[in-house]
């Protein structure tokens, strides 16, 4: 037996007598025989066989791990195949029509955001200038309906190209401007026409085209970019817009009708306000035929030694359908109900009395005259 497996269950132990060896005081294994000679007993070698079997036992190899895959996502299903979308479909373009939400002065929210915009970046550019949100509102009104009532994507682009007829001089009072690009923005190679919602014709657009919404592209059909184009055409040349003849002056160079410019101050003073004008304070100036824009991009000098007074009105307007605002408590939310009392509510009001507890009687209606 290996001294090992004597160690682990013995002590050793010395007496008067002479040295035995002896099991542990709750269990003993192994005892001296009465002869002293030291002798183990039967019991307590089949001990040691069985701790010399633990020790010299070998564990069970462990069984090899099931290697396990990750689970994959099935791939996608294949698209539906499409019929080809016409030039002509309203959806030809690929752009998704954002809601119209109008604001409390009719202004679709996203026009209203861009014209803000435009003045916020020409606060920074020109602050001489003194460009206001209000007055680039009030050309976008005239130019195009505010892009045609909010007809654009979620950032600005029209939904549909807004062009101004050709400038061939076949419409009264229109200029012949041959073409400057090409086709490339107006879709034309022989003559220019006014493009997107402030209305710029090419050549014009190349000079101040902005990109309003810091997309990495400058469009004339996009109203962030039009407006802040528009917001640097009307400061250029050092004008102060805080002064009424300049303003005046830098709206008749935008377009040279003195409708136009009372029409367009006139929208613009009543946004200011928060109001709508009336159609008596109108000059009675349609949206403009796009091709009356003056041509004058490279035009730098004083725009108000161009004109000696304000413009008045022509003629009386005629009445248009004006927009209606919205509740100013709730901008650009229909009208909600009342909702009920629910905590310190005032008493209701009396029932109104029926005829017969002593009120008085309608008065009969007259009858028509024969």
């Amino acid at each position: 037996m290996s001294a090992l497996a004597v160690g682990a269950v013995a002590t050793l132990g010395s007496s008067s007598g002479g040295s035995s060896i002896y099991g542990s005081a709750a269990s003993p294994v192994f005892a001296s025989s009465p002869s002293g000679s030291g002798a183990i007993t039967p019991a307590a070698l089949a001990t040691a066989r069985q701790i010399t079997n633990i020790a010299s036992s070998r564990l069970l190899p462990p069984e090899p791990r099931v290697v396990r895959s990750q689970r994959a996502a099935p791939p996608p299903p294949e698209p539906l195949a499409t019929s080809a979308v016409s030039a002509t479909s309203r959806f030809s373009s690929g752009l998704i029509a954002a809601p119209v939400i109008l604001s409390a002065l009719g202004i679709p929210e996203i026009e209203l955001n861009a014209y803000r915009a435009a003045e916020l970046v020409m606060m920074a550019e020109t602050p001489r200038c003194g460009l206001p949100w209000h007055l680039l509102a009030g050309i976008g009104r005239i130019e195009s309906g505010h892009a045609g009532g909010g007809r654009t994507d979620s950032i600005g682009t029209t939904l549909t190209p807004i062009l101004g007829p050709l400038l061939d001089g076949r419409v009264a009072g229109n200029m012949v401007i041959r073409d400057t690009d090409g086709g490339a923005m107006d879709g034309d190679s022989v003559h220019d026409r006014a493009v997107g919602p402030m209305q710029f014709i090419p050549s014009t657009w190349a000079k101040y085209a902005s990109d309003g919404n810091a997309d990495g592209v400058a469009d004339p059909n996009n109203v962030f970019d039009s407006s802040l184009a528009a917001g640097r055409y009307l400061c250029s040349g050092g004008i102060d817009l805080s002064d009424p003849h300049q303003e005046a002056a830098a709206v008749l160079r935008y377009n040279n009708s003195a409708a136009y410019v009372s029409d367009v101050i006139t929208w613009s003073n009543a946004y200011k306000r928060g109001e709508i004008p009336t159609p008596g304070q109108l000059a009675g100036s349609t949206p403009r035929p796009p091709s009356q824009l003056a041509d004058t991009a490279g035009d730098e000098s004083d725009p108000a030694d161009d004109l000696d007074t304000t413009p008045t009105p022509e003629s009386p307007a005629p009445d248009m359908p004006l927009p209606v605002p919205a509740d100013p408590r709730l901008p650009g939310i229909p009208g909600l109900p009342q909702l009920p009392c629910l905590i310190f509510c005032p008493p209701p009001e009396p029932a109104p009395s029926s005829p017969g507890l002593g009120a008085p009687a309608p008065a009969p209606v007259p009858s028509a005259p024969r």
